[in-house]
């Protein structure tokens, strides 16, 4: 798996605003970017996509999401997501409970220096590695 690229997100809210109950993060994606898949073990994870056209991997299901769509990610299925449009997209997407997703987030964004072992910074924030994103599978 090639290093993750670099991130562009973002806290809309945080989870001290709603009393540990979910945080809210902004995504901006270039073209053919996404993360790799992985696994949240004890979070829900939903996105809404605010501009573009995103690929989700949920499980087995792919799904092309649309602006105005939505995508659910229970906890424990593997998933991703990559832009497959021709510009910059934009996700807002909600964890609940947010765990320390934001500590995970500010230290992806902010501090990537930090991050060492990509699987074991994974794993200390409550989540496993499970494949490359996307955008290194090939085109079906």
């Amino acid at each position: 798996m090639n290093p993750p690229p670099k991130f562009k997100i973002k806290n809309l809210i945080s989870s001290s605003e709603t009393n540990g109950l979910s945080a809210v993060f902004e995504e901006r994606d270039d073209p053919g970017q996404g993360p790799p898949r992985h696994i949240h073990r004890d979070q829900v994870e939903i996105f809404h996509v605010m501009e573009g056209t995103f690929e989700f991997l949920v499980g087995n299901q792919l799904m092309e999401v649309q602006a105005g769509g939505v995508a659910v990610v229970p906890p424990g299925a593997v998933h991703t997501f990559r832009n497959i449009g021709t510009a910059e997209g934009v996700l807002h997407f909600e964890i609940l409970p947010p765990g320390n997703c934001e500590a995970f987030f500010d230290t992806l964004v902010n501090h990537p220096d930090q991050v060492g072992d990509f699987p074991a910074f994974f794993d200390a924030h409550g989540m496993d590695l499970a494949g490359p994103p996307l955008s290194e599978m090939p085109a079906s």
